[in-house]
């Protein structure tokens, strides 16, 4: 295994309270990559301020290529914030050849642990380039300055792996893909990890916060092995990509997932009473009154599905061989809050 992908395996996750003062005393004229309300949450914690602040707006790719270019030198890049502020730095970094140091301003997606960085091309989501931190500082103090949604958010990246899993068993029975038990069982042990955390991630406690944050890395960790983000990745994260492409906004992407992982759990049969109790447990956000998601929009994300994974060329999963029609749409959508 090349040596990037060693140092991916085992991000350096730093963990503490209050632990930005130092850390921003050894990061030189820094350029800081953020958004407002980050900025505004972090700044009084910095013993050092930014020699150049950049507030993310948008993560289209061509916009973005423009921005970093146009962006001054520094002895550091910093990454603070929500994932696109976490995937904007990677970027930089990855043009610049530096690894970034990362701060999550929540716990809410695994993008600071993952090395690919997410981009939009006409808002659908492309994963490009390679970029790893040098280290992703996680200050609770920070992070709980961040609404609980936020930290709940979290569990989309891990609870993804339900539905993920059964895609990729059901893509090997149909000879679509390698399945390797060994991956499959580490993840799922996450969701059981998950169930028996969801009232401590409710209350968004530290304990939470760094098992949410290690999770990430340990679920990273077992799609570099696979080669394949399979373990966790499925046809709830498509349902939220499509979702993105029909509406043309973003979303909390973690909230986005669980509603996706609700939806295609009852297609898929696997178990979606368990998704709900640990929905409701967590106090995750997923009623789509909640994501400001109108039923029109939910039905025209399921009914359009497999057109869109078929032309994204995705995944095989569930979505390529079971059919959603006006009825089925119904009976995914019982109980849900518009």
């Amino acid at each position: 295994m090349k040596k990037i992908d060693r140092r991916a395996l085992h991000p350096k996750l730093k963990f503490g309270r209050g632990i930005l003062a130092s850390a921003s005393n050894a990061w030189g004229d820094y350029l800081l990559i953020t958004m407002p309300d980050a900025w505004k949450s972090a700044e009084k914690m910095l013993a050092e301020k930014p020699a150049a602040i950049h507030y993310v707006t948008t993560m289209e790719r061509v916009v973005i290529s423009k921005q970093a270019a146009r962006l001054p030198k520094a002895d550091t890049i910093v990454g603070l914030g929500g994932g696109t502020a976490l995937d904007f730095a990677k970027f930089v970094g990855w043009k610049r050849g530096v690894d970034p140091v990362l701060v999550p301003g929540a716990a809410s997606v695994d993008a600071g642990v993952c090395t690919s960085i997410a981009v939009r091309e006409r808002n659908r989501v492309r994963y490009i380039g390679h970029s790893i931190a040098g280290e992703i500082l996680c200050d609770f103090a920070l992070m709980q300055t961040a609404p609980k949604n936020l930290n709940r958010a979290g569990i989309g990246d891990i609870l993804s792996i339900h539905t993920a899993l059964w895609d990729w068993k059901f893509a090997a029975e149909q000879g679509r893909a390698e399945y390797v038990n060994e991956y499959a069982n580490a993840t799922a042990a996450l969701v059981d990890e998950l169930e028996d955390k969801a009232l401590e991630i409710n209350q968004a406690s530290d304990k939470a916060l760094k098992w949410l944050m290690r999770a990430f890395a340990r679920e990273n960790a077992v799609c570099i092995k696979n080669c394949s983000s399979r373990p966790e990745e499925g046809s709830e994260h498509f349902f939220a990509y499509n979702v993105e492409r029909i509406t043309g906004r973003g979303f909390v992407h973690g909230e986005l997932v669980c509603l996706g992982v609700l939806l295609l759990s009852r297609l898929q049969e696997n178990n979606p009473e368990r998704v709900m109790r640990i929905l409701k447990k967590t106090g995750v956000r997923f009623h789509p009154a909640q994501l400001n998601l109108s039923k029109t929009v939910v039905e025209k994300s399921l009914l359009t599905l497999k057109s869109f994974v078929e032309k994204e060329g995705l995944a095989f999963s569930v979505i390529n061989m079971k059919s959603i029609d006006a009825k089925i749409v119904n009976i995914l959508c019982k109980d849900l809050k518009f």
